[in-house]
């Protein structure tokens, strides 16, 4: 019943949302802000209340994280709720454009289109016993394995920004990135074997343990959120929440919201200062200028909205999600040829790049560039079907590590582009099963018959 209803209430606000879209009736800005504001809170309610895991569902969370960095913006004025002079100034320069109210609409239109697809294909999750959890030492090898590799990584990550001065503040560690392109490759790879040991952590968890691990990371998150790394901690900690969730819900409710609240004071804190260099000054406490901010991420959209008015920029028709199949096929095809990665224009983190500087990207910009707005739709729908499924599949060690892994590239893609998502998820997926093998083989060659002791 609460799906039905659920179904219901999706389609009359996807109605009221297209009826603004086609000028069915006037929807001037403060009216189109709005509206997409109590949209987003419509939607989240409806997933909260019908999804079977209510807040811990992974579709529920990816569909916060995407909210939150497509919406936030907009839900943060339409409340009249930005006091940071800064953002204000930054957002003056593109917010209140008209391609501004197109991007709206087509971020809307992907929230329809994946909450339809959450309602649609979630399931009760299968209940299934984990034969491996009974060998052994097993899933505490794979926990304290997690634990290493997290403990290397993030020491490498210290050593790296200690040694190239990246650690000072977020100004020098664009600088080092900037200059460098082997420093920037190394530590996006950094940032995903941390995210890959943070899964086998959470996913391997049992009580006892210990919190030894998740502590060295929480230290590792305030350091590099001081520094300006939100993105970088926040996808990694949406997939661990997700993780944890499969296993049953970790916290109460209410100590989420006031973590919540937290972290967006924090967030608000570690951008002002981020932007003075001075952590001893009025550093505001307003956590609507934090959701403002991760709202940002809409300009990615309003840039792809540019690009098809103002440059007569084609449809794409998912050459964008084509591309790093075929430059790597390019690797081994000699016939294949492998176009310079300056003049790909499928290759939109590049061509953002060129055209806006670096404003990331997004899921949603990169579906409506391939497909137009229709696209929008059906990729997120698509996206939400497949959510759905991992939500309902049984919670297994293996299956959850898997799981885990390929989520991170797709976490990261709610504000870059899929040029990375083939390459990670399958260097995720051989890693988890190396890992998986070693800590299982080392449990059998432990085990001692009982037939042998007698």
């Amino acid at each position: 019943m609460q799906k039905v209803i659920g179904v219901w209430i999706i389609s009359l606000t996807g109605i009221l949302v297209l009826a603004a879209y086609f000028n069915v009736f006037e929807a001037p800005r403060n009216v189109l802000e709005g509206i997409t504001a109590i949209h987003w809170v419509a939607l989240s309610a409806i997933l909260y209340f019908s999804l079977p895991k209510g807040m811990w569902s992974i579709c529920f969370i990816f569909m916060t994280v995407l909210g939150v960095f497509h919406i936030g913006l907009v839900f943060a004025n339409a409340l009249n709720g930005i006091t940071d002079e800064d953002t204000l100034y930054q957002i003056s320069r593109w917010f209140y454009n008209a391609e501004t109210d197109n991007a709206i609409h087509i971020v809307n239109l992907a929230m329809i289109g994946f909450a339809l697809g959450a309602i649609l294909f979630s399931r009760q999750s299968q209940m299934a016993l984990d034969h491996q959890t009974q060998q052994a030492g097993y899933q505490k090898r794979l926990f304290h394995i997690g634990g290493l590799a997290l403990t290397f990584f993030i020491s490498l990550f210290f050593l790296l920004t200690i040694i190239t001065g990246a650690i000072n503040s977020y100004g020098a560690y664009l600088e080092v990135m900037s200059n460098s392109p082997l420093y920037s490759f190394i530590f996006s790879y950094l940032y995903f074997f941390i995210g890959i040991s943070l899964v086998l952590l959470c996913v391997a968890y049992q009580p006892g343990y210990g919190y030894w691990y998740f502590g060295l990371f929480a230290l590792w998150a305030l350091i590099a959120f001081k520094v300006g790394l939100r993105g970088e901690v926040m996808f990694p900690s949406a997939v661990a929440a997700c993780m944890l969730g499969r296993k049953g819900a970790p916290i109460k409710g209410y100590i989420l919201v006031v973590a919540v609240i937290g972290f967006l004071v924090l967030t608000g804190i570690v951008k002002n200062a981020r932007v003075s260099g001075d952590y001893s000054g009025d550093v505001g406490v307003n956590p609507l200028n934090a959701v403002a901010e991760m709202g940002s991420s809409l300009r990615a959209v309003q840039e792809t909205v540019k690009w098809r008015k103002h440059e007569n920029f084609e449809l794409l028709m998912g050459g964008s999600y084509w591309a790093p199949f075929e430059r790597q096929f390019a690797l081994f095809i000699p016939q294949l040829e492998r176009i310079h990665v300056d003049d790909d224009g499928r290759l939109l983190n590049i061509v953002v790049q060129k055209k806006a500087g670096p404003i990331g990207f997004s899921a949603i910009a990169e579906a409506y560039i391939n497909f137009g707005e229709k696209g929008v739709i059906l990729v997120f729908l698509g996206v939400a079907m497949l959510m759905a499924k991992l939500d309902s599949s049984a919670s297994t060690v293996r299956n959850d590590i898997y799981i885990g892994v390929g989520l991170l590239p797709m976490f990261v893609t709610v504000r870059n582009s899929f040029i990375h998502v083939p390459v990670q998820m399958i260097l995720g997926m051989f890693i988890a099963t190396l890992v998986m093998y070693l800590a299982y083989k080392k449990d059998k060659t432990a085990y001692v018959s009982p037939r042998l002791v007698n």
